[in-house]
């Protein structure tokens, strides 16, 4: 199995986690709306732009969402997002 294909897997039969909607730009022309640690997670790790992919930020947001995925406190989930939002506004995204 591909590793893209073991990621698709994990994230894939993992719990939503919802948090209240986060909208980014993906694109120079593409806005999405992230909903779930999940899919912040997914983005830190698949779709993040290159410069920022090791930035302080964006580690903090992964940990912040492993946490959230791990204890799956309300507290946790809150944080992720907002450590996902600030490392989206890190890279222009926000």
């Amino acid at each position: 199995m591909s590793p893209h294909r073991k990621r698709f897997v994990l994230f894939s039969v993992m719990p939503r986690l919802w948090f209240d909607p986060v909208d980014i730009w993906v694109s120079d022309t593409k806005r999405q709306t992230v909903t779930s640690v999940e899919e912040a997670a997914r983005l830190l790790i698949e779709a993040w732009p290159a410069k920022f992919a090791r930035s302080k930020k964006n580690a903090a947001a992964r940990k912040a969402c492993l946490a959230a995925l791990e204890t799956e406190k309300m507290s946790a989930v809150s944080a992720a997002r907002a450590a996902f939002l600030k490392a989206a506004e890190e890279a222009g995204m926000g």
